[in-house]
């Protein structure tokens, strides 16, 4: 048998639950504390179905583009050569069908649209009506309706990144698609004169120091908490591994030795 004092070193109690879970709860608050502030707040997920100033320019743009377009298409079926009028057929067709999902989400947001072309449209359809039959009509109507495609597209492109309307968005989705292959289709034709069509206007002033992100000062506060509370959360689990390592070594028993104390 061991003598008394060799059994002394040694901790025959077994730690509590509550002490062996207690670096679980810890870690656990600290996440929980990381989600809480991650959690978006119910304003930035919020969609409003009111129409802006922004959203109506959008509804405005693709009924002005149908209302000249449509008859462009026509004019092309009459004065254009075969792979004109396949593409003035196309974009007929798809104005007409646009043009019903334009008037009908203009009633249901109560954002009216115009009912005729603007004056600069009227003068591409007089242009139009006014070229010869064959490669002059093709040439006028390719880069006539390819620039303004143009135009349109980018225009689009902005308003459906920024609206908060559902149906607005989903409107100009379909809108800018509709676009898009109607730029490429009119490109088929081999009769876009590309430097002719405006420069594309993008930005190359870099963005000011400190602001890539776009983080205001109370969200840069919360990237730090975070930071500091997911560190914290890490350095002491660490911690806890190394202590618990450590205990495990001084508690093993040491090993008898031959000759030891007898009863």
């Amino acid at each position: 048998m061991r003598s008394a004092s060799e059994l002394a070193g040694f901790d025959f109690e077994p730690s509590s639950v509550l002490e062996r879970s207690r670096p679980l709860v810890r870690i656990l608050f600290v996440v929980a504390l990381v989600l809480a502030l991650l959690a978006p707040g119910s304003a930035s997920l919020a969609q409003t179905n009111a129409i802006s100033d922004t959203d109506a320019v959008l509804l405005t743009k693709v009924r002005q583009a149908g209302l000249w377009e449509m008859p462009s298409g026509m004019m092309a079926m009459e004065k254009g050569s075969p792979i004109v009028q396949k593409v003035g057929f196309a974009i007929m067709m798809d104005h007409g069908r646009l043009d019903v999902a334009t008037r009908a989400l203009s009633r249901k947001l109560n954002s009216p649209v115009p009912d005729q072309p603007s004056e600069e449209q009227r003068g591409w359809l007089a242009e139009q009506m006014a070229a010869s039959p064959g490669p002059e009509f093709d040439r006028v109507f390719a880069n006539r309706l390819r620039a303004a495609h143009g135009s349109v597209f980018a225009v689009l492109a902005q308003l459906r990144a920024g609206t908060r309307n559902a149906d607005v968005r989903a409107f100009a989705t379909v809108g800018n698609q509709a676009v898009m292959r109607h730029m490429s289709i009119l490109e088929s034709t081999g009769m876009v004169d590309y430097t002719a069509l405006p420069a594309p206007a993008v930005s190359t002033t870099a963005a000011p120091s400190g602001i890539q992100l776009g983080l205001d000062t109370s969200q840069i506060a919360v990237v730090g908490a975070l930071f500091l509370l997911v560190g914290g959360g890490l350095f002491y689990v660490l911690r806890q591994i190394k202590s618990n390592r450590g205990r495990g070594r001084t508690a093993r028993p040491a090993t008898a030795r031959t000759g030891g104390s007898h009863g």
